[in-house]
Protein backbone atom coordinates (compact mmCIF):
# COMPACT_ATOMS: atom_id res chain seq x y z
CA UNK A 1 0.00 0.00 0.00
CA UNK A 2 3.02 2.58 0.94
CA UNK A 3 4.82 2.06 -2.48
CA UNK A 4 1.35 2.61 -4.37
CA UNK A 5 0.74 6.01 -2.89
CA UNK A 6 4.47 7.05 -2.31
CA UNK A 7 6.54 5.01 -4.45
CA UNK A 8 9.18 4.23 -1.37
CA UNK A 9 9.41 4.71 1.91
CA UNK A 10 6.81 6.06 3.78
CA UNK A 11 8.96 7.88 6.58
CA UNK A 12 11.17 9.44 4.21
CA UNK A 13 7.92 10.47 2.23
CA UNK A 14 6.31 12.43 4.74
CA UNK A 15 9.68 14.28 5.46
CA UNK A 16 10.18 15.36 2.85
CA UNK A 17 6.78 16.79 2.36
CA UNK A 18 7.25 18.91 5.68
CA UNK A 19 10.81 19.97 4.43
CA UNK A 20 8.58 21.37 1.30
CA UNK A 21 5.71 22.88 3.56
CA UNK A 22 8.21 24.40 5.96
CA UNK A 23 10.55 25.88 2.76
CA UNK A 24 7.10 26.93 1.69
CA UNK A 25 6.37 29.14 5.38
CA UNK A 26 10.08 30.55 4.83
CA UNK A 27 9.06 32.09 1.56
CA UNK A 28 5.87 33.23 2.84
CA UNK A 29 7.40 35.17 5.31
CA UNK A 30 10.64 36.18 4.23
CA UNK A 31 11.69 40.32 4.58
CA UNK A 32 13.77 42.73 3.16
CA UNK A 33 16.17 41.81 5.74
CA UNK A 34 16.10 37.74 4.52
CA UNK A 35 16.45 39.04 0.83
CA UNK A 36 19.48 41.60 1.82
CA UNK A 37 21.42 38.04 3.69
CA UNK A 38 20.96 36.55 0.74
CA UNK A 39 22.41 38.90 -1.64
CA UNK A 40 25.01 40.01 0.52
CA UNK A 41 24.04 43.25 0.87
CA UNK A 42 22.85 45.98 3.44
CA UNK A 43 18.59 46.32 3.08
CA UNK A 44 19.53 49.95 2.38
CA UNK A 45 21.19 48.49 -0.85
CA UNK A 46 18.43 46.53 -1.53
CA UNK A 47 15.82 49.34 -0.91
CA UNK A 48 17.60 51.13 -3.87
CA UNK A 49 17.88 48.46 -6.41
CA UNK A 50 13.58 47.90 -5.34
CA UNK A 51 13.57 51.97 -6.45
CA UNK A 52 15.83 51.28 -9.28
CA UNK A 53 17.95 54.12 -7.84
CA UNK A 54 21.52 54.87 -9.50
CA UNK A 55 24.78 54.14 -8.08
CA UNK A 56 24.37 50.72 -7.21
CA UNK A 57 26.97 47.88 -8.85
CA UNK A 58 25.85 45.75 -11.29
CA UNK A 59 27.10 42.54 -9.45
CA UNK A 60 25.04 43.95 -6.26
CA UNK A 61 22.07 44.60 -8.28
CA UNK A 62 22.12 40.95 -9.87
CA UNK A 63 22.12 39.58 -6.17
CA UNK A 64 19.68 41.46 -4.98
CA UNK A 65 17.50 40.56 -8.41
CA UNK A 66 17.96 36.51 -7.54
CA UNK A 67 17.40 37.09 -3.94
CA UNK A 68 13.56 38.75 -4.56
CA UNK A 69 13.23 36.21 -7.05
CA UNK A 70 14.34 33.52 -5.02
CA UNK A 71 11.84 34.64 -2.33
CA UNK A 72 9.45 35.74 -4.50
CA UNK A 73 9.07 39.00 -2.56
CA UNK A 74 6.83 41.77 -3.40
CA UNK A 75 7.94 45.46 -1.52
CA UNK A 76 5.66 47.18 0.43
CA UNK A 77 4.92 50.58 -0.07
CA UNK A 78 6.61 51.47 3.07
CA UNK A 79 9.36 49.54 2.20
CA UNK A 80 10.07 51.46 -1.21
CA UNK A 81 9.23 54.52 0.86
CA UNK A 82 13.03 53.41 2.76
CA UNK A 83 15.19 55.41 0.29
CA UNK A 84 13.17 57.72 -1.75
CA UNK A 85 11.67 59.24 1.18
CA UNK A 86 7.70 58.88 -0.20
CA UNK A 87 5.16 56.07 0.37
CA UNK A 88 3.03 56.89 -2.44
CA UNK A 89 0.03 56.39 1.09
CA UNK A 90 -2.45 59.16 1.64
CA UNK A 91 -3.41 59.17 5.34
CA UNK A 92 -7.03 59.65 5.75
CA UNK A 93 -8.12 60.27 9.42
CA UNK A 94 -10.98 60.76 11.82
CA UNK A 95 -10.58 62.37 15.80
CA UNK A 96 -13.96 60.37 16.47
CA UNK A 97 -12.97 57.15 18.62
CA UNK A 98 -15.16 54.53 18.14
CA UNK A 99 -15.57 53.51 14.85
CA UNK A 100 -17.00 56.32 13.63
CA UNK A 101 -15.60 56.79 10.53
CA UNK A 102 -17.88 53.89 9.54
CA UNK A 103 -20.76 54.23 11.65
CA UNK A 104 -20.97 58.01 10.07
CA UNK A 105 -22.96 58.49 7.12
CA UNK A 106 -21.34 61.96 6.54
CA UNK A 107 -17.61 60.55 6.81
CA UNK A 108 -18.21 57.23 4.68
CA UNK A 109 -19.50 59.59 1.79
CA UNK A 110 -16.66 61.89 2.28
CA UNK A 111 -14.66 58.67 2.14
CA UNK A 112 -16.71 57.88 -1.24
CA UNK A 113 -14.92 60.85 -2.49
CA UNK A 114 -11.85 60.77 -1.73
CA UNK A 115 -11.18 57.48 -2.51
CA UNK A 116 -13.07 58.41 -6.16
CA UNK A 117 -9.81 60.53 -6.74
CA UNK A 118 -7.25 58.69 -5.06
CA UNK A 119 -7.89 55.22 -6.53
CA UNK A 120 -7.15 56.89 -10.42
CA UNK A 121 -3.80 58.02 -9.16
CA UNK A 122 -0.53 56.04 -7.99
CA UNK A 123 -1.48 56.86 -4.61
CA UNK A 124 -3.28 55.03 -1.98
CA UNK A 125 -5.24 55.19 1.07
CA UNK A 126 -4.41 54.59 4.68
CA UNK A 127 -7.31 54.86 7.11
CA UNK A 128 -6.48 56.21 10.54
CA UNK A 129 -8.84 55.73 13.15
CA UNK A 130 -8.71 57.53 16.89
CA UNK A 131 -8.37 54.96 19.78
CA UNK A 132 -10.32 55.32 22.89
CA UNK A 133 -7.53 56.25 24.79
CA UNK A 134 -6.98 59.21 22.63
CA UNK A 135 -10.46 61.13 23.54
CA UNK A 136 -9.93 60.26 27.38
CA UNK A 137 -6.27 61.66 27.84
CA UNK A 138 -5.61 65.55 27.24
CA UNK A 139 -1.83 64.60 26.59
CA UNK A 140 -2.48 62.21 23.82
CA UNK A 141 -0.87 62.91 20.55
CA UNK A 142 -3.32 62.45 17.51
CA UNK A 143 -2.01 59.29 15.82
CA UNK A 144 -1.25 60.19 12.62
CA UNK A 145 1.79 62.31 13.85
CA UNK A 146 3.79 58.60 14.01
CA UNK A 147 3.03 58.02 10.60
CA UNK A 148 4.14 61.51 9.73
CA UNK A 149 7.20 61.00 11.84
CA UNK A 150 8.13 57.68 10.03
CA UNK A 151 7.24 58.64 6.65
CA UNK A 152 4.70 56.16 6.24
CA UNK A 153 2.42 58.64 4.65
CA UNK A 154 3.19 61.84 1.94
CA UNK A 155 0.06 63.58 2.76
CA UNK A 156 -3.17 63.72 5.14
CA UNK A 157 -6.60 64.06 4.81
CA UNK A 158 -8.49 64.90 8.20
CA UNK A 159 -12.41 64.15 7.94
CA UNK A 160 -13.36 66.56 10.62
CA UNK A 161 -12.00 69.23 12.98
CA UNK A 162 -13.65 68.72 16.16
CA UNK A 163 -14.76 72.29 17.98
CA UNK A 164 -12.49 71.60 21.14
CA UNK A 165 -9.47 73.15 19.37
CA UNK A 166 -7.19 70.33 20.48
CA UNK A 167 -6.12 69.09 16.80
CA UNK A 168 -5.71 72.09 15.64
CA UNK A 169 -2.42 72.68 17.15
CA UNK A 170 -0.84 69.38 16.17
CA UNK A 171 -1.80 69.96 12.68
CA UNK A 172 -0.82 73.54 12.67
CA UNK A 173 2.66 72.13 13.83
CA UNK A 174 3.01 69.92 10.18
CA UNK A 175 1.28 71.94 7.94
CA UNK A 176 4.20 74.75 9.09
CA UNK A 177 6.67 71.95 8.34
CA UNK A 178 5.19 71.92 4.92
CA UNK A 179 3.90 68.50 5.28
CA UNK A 180 0.85 68.59 2.67
CA UNK A 181 -2.35 68.42 4.68
CA UNK A 182 -5.89 68.93 3.84
CA UNK A 183 -9.18 68.95 6.25
CA UNK A 184 -12.69 69.33 6.06
CA UNK A 185 -13.59 71.80 8.17
CA UNK A 186 -13.65 75.78 9.03
CA UNK A 187 -10.10 77.00 8.37
CA UNK A 188 -7.99 77.59 11.12
CA UNK A 189 -4.81 79.00 10.09
CA UNK A 190 -3.23 80.89 6.93
CA UNK A 191 -1.54 77.61 5.68
CA UNK A 192 -3.08 74.48 4.57
CA UNK A 193 -5.43 72.69 2.31
CA UNK A 194 -9.43 72.59 4.09
CA UNK A 195 -12.85 72.52 2.61
CA UNK A 196 -15.94 73.25 4.55
CA UNK A 197 -19.94 73.45 4.57
CA UNK A 198 -20.93 76.22 6.77
CA UNK A 199 -21.98 74.50 9.69
CA UNK A 200 -23.11 77.41 11.71
CA UNK A 201 -24.91 79.00 8.94
CA UNK A 202 -26.73 76.84 7.67
CA UNK A 203 -27.80 75.57 11.45
CA UNK A 204 -28.61 79.21 12.29
CA UNK A 205 -31.03 79.29 8.95
CA UNK A 206 -32.89 76.20 10.31
CA UNK A 207 -33.27 77.80 13.67
CA UNK A 208 -34.76 80.65 11.47
CA UNK A 209 -36.89 78.72 9.60
CA UNK A 210 -38.49 77.00 13.04
CA UNK A 211 -38.91 80.62 14.72
CA UNK A 212 -40.60 82.23 11.55
CA UNK A 213 -43.23 78.99 11.33
CA UNK A 214 -43.70 79.88 14.97
CA UNK A 215 -41.90 77.58 17.09
CA UNK A 216 -40.23 79.21 19.86
CA UNK A 217 -39.22 75.56 22.08
CA UNK A 218 -36.83 73.97 19.99
CA UNK A 219 -34.83 70.87 20.52
CA UNK A 220 -31.33 70.62 18.99
CA UNK A 221 -29.77 66.80 18.49
CA UNK A 222 -26.40 67.47 17.09
CA UNK A 223 -23.04 65.76 17.71
CA UNK A 224 -20.93 65.24 20.44
CA UNK A 225 -17.70 66.68 18.07
CA UNK A 226 -19.02 70.14 17.86
CA UNK A 227 -19.87 70.95 21.54
CA UNK A 228 -18.62 73.90 21.24
CA UNK A 229 -19.96 75.50 18.37
CA UNK A 230 -23.64 74.33 19.39
CA UNK A 231 -22.73 75.95 22.40
CA UNK A 232 -22.46 79.09 20.19
CA UNK A 233 -25.43 78.54 17.80
CA UNK A 234 -27.63 78.42 21.06
CA UNK A 235 -26.33 81.47 22.32
CA UNK A 236 -26.64 83.73 19.04
CA UNK A 237 -29.68 82.11 18.10
CA UNK A 238 -31.79 82.54 21.64
CA UNK A 239 -30.74 86.47 21.50
CA UNK A 240 -31.27 87.59 18.13
CA UNK A 241 -34.76 85.35 18.43
CA UNK A 242 -36.98 86.83 21.14
CA UNK A 243 -38.39 84.22 23.12
CA UNK A 244 -36.55 81.57 21.72
CA UNK A 245 -35.37 78.63 23.73
CA UNK A 246 -32.86 75.70 22.05
CA UNK A 247 -32.76 72.57 24.23
CA UNK A 248 -29.34 71.03 23.28
CA UNK A 249 -28.43 67.36 23.42
CA UNK A 250 -25.19 66.35 22.31
CA UNK A 251 -25.85 62.98 20.42
CA UNK A 252 -22.86 60.29 19.29
CA UNK A 253 -23.74 58.09 16.56
CA UNK A 254 -23.87 54.75 19.23
CA UNK A 255 -25.50 57.02 21.71
CA UNK A 256 -27.54 54.53 24.15
CA UNK A 257 -31.03 53.83 23.09
CA UNK A 258 -33.02 54.37 26.64
CA UNK A 259 -30.81 57.73 27.19
CA UNK A 260 -32.21 59.20 24.28
CA UNK A 261 -35.41 58.41 25.08
CA UNK A 262 -35.22 59.78 28.63
CA UNK A 263 -33.77 63.08 26.59
CA UNK A 264 -37.29 62.87 24.45
CA UNK A 265 -39.69 62.24 26.89
CA UNK A 266 -38.21 65.46 29.33
CA UNK A 267 -38.24 67.58 26.04
CA UNK A 268 -41.46 67.11 25.26
CA UNK A 269 -43.42 66.61 28.33
CA UNK A 270 -41.66 69.17 30.53
CA UNK A 271 -39.82 71.41 27.97
CA UNK A 272 -43.15 71.43 25.64
CA UNK A 273 -40.89 71.02 22.39
CA UNK A 274 -42.62 71.99 19.27
CA UNK A 275 -40.03 71.62 16.90
CA UNK A 276 -35.97 69.69 16.81
CA UNK A 277 -33.21 69.79 14.63
CA UNK A 278 -31.40 66.39 14.08
CA UNK A 279 -27.86 66.35 12.91
CA UNK A 280 -28.11 63.26 11.17
CA UNK A 281 -30.41 60.98 9.71
CA UNK A 282 -29.77 57.40 10.96
CA UNK A 283 -29.94 59.31 14.63
CA UNK A 284 -33.62 60.42 13.47
CA UNK A 285 -34.74 57.24 12.72
CA UNK A 286 -34.14 56.51 16.42
CA UNK A 287 -35.83 59.53 17.34
CA UNK A 288 -38.80 58.54 15.25
CA UNK A 289 -39.12 55.26 16.86
CA UNK A 290 -38.86 56.72 19.94
CA UNK A 291 -41.54 59.03 19.23
CA UNK A 292 -44.15 56.62 17.66
CA UNK A 293 -44.04 54.95 21.01
CA UNK A 294 -45.08 58.16 22.91
CA UNK A 295 -48.11 58.25 20.11
CA UNK A 296 -45.74 61.29 18.30
CA UNK A 297 -46.26 61.52 14.82
CA UNK A 298 -42.89 63.87 12.90
CA UNK A 299 -45.10 66.46 10.77
CA UNK A 300 -48.22 66.57 12.51
CA UNK A 301 -47.22 66.58 16.65
CA UNK A 302 -43.52 68.07 16.12
CA UNK A 303 -41.37 69.38 13.55
CA UNK A 304 -38.54 68.22 12.09
CA UNK A 305 -35.14 69.55 10.21
CA UNK A 306 -32.83 67.14 9.45
CA UNK A 307 -29.22 66.61 7.84
CA UNK A 308 -28.86 64.48 4.38
CA UNK A 309 -25.18 63.46 2.97
CA UNK A 310 -26.71 61.70 -0.19
CA UNK A 311 -29.13 63.77 -1.76
CA UNK A 312 -32.91 63.07 -1.40
CA UNK A 313 -32.21 60.76 1.26
CA UNK A 314 -34.41 62.01 2.75
CA UNK A 315 -37.33 61.65 0.49
CA UNK A 316 -36.85 57.93 1.30
CA UNK A 317 -38.08 58.50 5.09
CA UNK A 318 -41.88 58.09 5.74
CA UNK A 319 -42.75 60.74 7.07
CA UNK A 320 -40.37 62.69 4.37
CA UNK A 321 -38.03 65.14 5.79
CA UNK A 322 -36.81 68.88 4.83
CA UNK A 323 -33.61 68.51 5.22
CA UNK A 324 -30.16 70.70 4.15
CA UNK A 325 -28.07 68.65 1.85
CA UNK A 326 -24.59 68.80 2.68
CA UNK A 327 -22.59 67.61 -0.31
CA UNK A 328 -20.14 65.80 1.56
CA UNK A 329 -18.94 63.48 -1.30
CA UNK A 330 -17.90 66.41 -3.46
CA UNK A 331 -16.39 67.83 0.05
CA UNK A 332 -14.58 64.46 -0.01
CA UNK A 333 -13.65 64.79 -4.01
CA UNK A 334 -12.23 68.10 -3.78
CA UNK A 335 -10.01 68.12 -1.21
CA UNK A 336 -8.62 64.72 -2.43
CA UNK A 337 -7.78 66.69 -5.86
CA UNK A 338 -6.21 70.01 -4.12
CA UNK A 339 -4.19 67.73 -2.04
CA UNK A 340 -3.01 65.44 -4.64
CA UNK A 341 -2.11 68.45 -6.97
CA UNK A 342 0.11 69.66 -4.26
CA UNK A 343 1.69 66.05 -4.02
CA UNK A 344 1.84 65.92 -7.86
CA UNK A 345 3.62 69.64 -7.76
CA UNK A 346 0.10 70.62 -9.85
CA UNK A 347 -0.38 73.38 -7.22
CA UNK A 348 1.46 74.88 -4.39
CA UNK A 349 -1.49 78.12 -3.55
CA UNK A 350 -3.40 77.15 0.06
CA UNK A 351 -6.90 77.15 -0.59
CA UNK A 352 -10.04 77.10 1.17
CA UNK A 353 -13.46 76.54 -0.56
CA UNK A 354 -16.38 77.06 1.04
CA UNK A 355 -20.21 75.03 0.40
CA UNK A 356 -23.03 76.31 1.59
CA UNK A 357 -26.25 73.13 1.32
CA UNK A 358 -29.23 73.72 -0.08
CA UNK A 359 -32.35 73.11 1.68
CA UNK A 360 -34.80 71.04 0.32
CA UNK A 361 -38.79 71.41 1.81
CA UNK A 362 -40.49 68.29 1.90
CA UNK A 363 -43.55 68.63 4.49
CA UNK A 364 -42.04 67.73 7.66
CA UNK A 365 -42.11 71.35 9.44
CA UNK A 366 -45.35 72.44 10.39
CA UNK A 367 -46.70 76.12 10.88
CA UNK A 368 -48.18 76.70 14.59
CA UNK A 369 -49.63 79.76 15.94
Amino acid sequence: MKNLYFGGNLNTEIENVYKIRLEYQQFMNASIHDVAKRAGVSIATVSRVVNNSAGVKESKVAAVKEALEYYDYQPSQFGRGLVTGTSKMIGVYSPLAGGSMFESGYMLECLRGIDNIIRESSYSLLLMNESVSYEKSEKAKPKFIEYVNQKKIDGLIVLTIPSDGRLEGALSAIIEDDFPVGYIGKRFGEKGMNVYASYEEYMMDGIRRLYEKGHREIAFLPMKSRSATNQKIKSKAEIKYSGLKVNITDTTSDIDIEFLRDILEYMMEEELVTAMIVEDLRLLAKVQSILSTMGKQIGNDISVICVEHVKNEGAKMLPKIDCYYVPALQLGETIATELLDNLTGKKTKEISKRFMPEYIERGSVKEIE
